[in-house]
């Protein structure tokens, strides 16, 4: 029987990869008891030396004290056993591969276990899990897409299902919102959901002026950080057409929209570079070189960090 207060759900993390750790340590870091599930001990002893490299990294930076890396490491619970992961849970999120099977395997298994009004939820960040998942009680399914790294961004997209309840929606956003998070819910599972949509949009654009010399990778990510970087920090592309007039964007739609690139295939300017093995940080080379992978994360994890400070005292003033 699922417990009344938000504030003492007990959440089993199934997945121990880069974001199933970091998802199993923001609630741990929040008081919640979490079983972090796994299928390969290896793989569950990586990820909680991981969470302890995370936790150490935010204790380097004053963000959090020593005792509350005791504390958030006493309060998540590694296990190999599907079952025991779940079977006292309130809220289970699922962190596993983006594959149907993988997927309609594990909630097949938990749908087994859990009572019937614990909540499922998914972390995915591509799929419409609801064409593919049975569980019993659909209302009680629901998308929660976290944002790397999640113990960091504020922000959590929560996406309905055909069934999702309006309790289940609630009982989402008070759980994450109890924990510090800002919830955007998203009414229809639409490829992409809110975030990823826009992403792309603007990197086919960025690309596509980068892919015809117009301007350098460089100067296009020069240009969005000294412009969209501090207004988009306070207010979104509606504010922002509200103040620069939307008969101003109605104009700039009519002239622009029929010459912005239209393209339904990754660029070139894409493509040439992961053909090539060149895969951003990972490989140590992307648009720029990255000469050790860890202090790039570590120091682009500390400008997040900051930044949201500094966009908190502001927003708060």
């Amino acid at each position: 029987m699922r417990k009344t207060s938000v504030e003492n759900f007990e959440i089993a993390v199934l997945g121990a990869g880069t974001m199933g750790l970091c998802v199993a340590q923001f609630f741990a870091m929040n008081g919640h008891e979490v079983n972090l599930y796994n299928r390969t001990y290896a793989n569950l002893d990586k990820a909680l030396i991981q969470i302890r490299s995370n936790l150490q990294t935010l204790v380097s930076l004053d963000q959090i004290s020593k005792e509350d890396l005791r504390s958030a490491m006493a309060h998540i619970h590694g296990t190999g056993d599907l079952k025991e992961a779940v079977e006292h849970a309130d809220f289970v999120i699922e962190n596993v591969a983006e594959r149907e099977d993988v997927k309609k395997e594990i909630f097949a298994k938990i749908d087994e276990f859990c009572d019937e009004d614990v909540i499922f939820s998914s972390d995915t960040s591509t799929m419409n899990i609801y064409e593919f998942l049975e569980v019993s009680h659909p209302e009680r399914l629901i998308i929660t897409h976290f944002f790397n790294p999640a113990y960091v961004m504020p922000l959590v997209e929560v996406v309905r299902g055909p069934h999702t309840s309006d309790e289940t929606t609630a009982v989402t956003k008070a759980l994450l919102e109890s924990c510090g998070k800002k919830t955007a819910v998203i009414n229809k599972a639409i490829p992409g959901f809110i975030l990823n949509r826009i992403t792309m949009a603007v990197f086919r654009e960025a690309a596509y002026i980068a892919g015809n010399g117009w301007a350098s990778p460089e100067d296009i990510d020069k240009a969005i950080v000294s412009t969209f970087g501090p207004r988009y920090t306070f207010e979104g592309p509606f504010g922002l057409s509200d103040f620069a007039g939307l008969d101003i964007y109605e104009r700039l739609a009519t002239l622009l929209y029929p010459v912005l690139c239209s393209d339904t295939e990754a660029p070139s300017i894409l493509t040439d570079k992961t053909g090539n093995g060149i895969l951003g940080v990972k490989s140590g080379e992307g648009f720029y070189e990255y000469t050790d992978a860890a202090e790039a994360h570590r120091a682009r994890d500390s400008k997040i960090m900051k930044m949201i400070q500094a966009i908190n005292a502001v927003n708060n003033s």
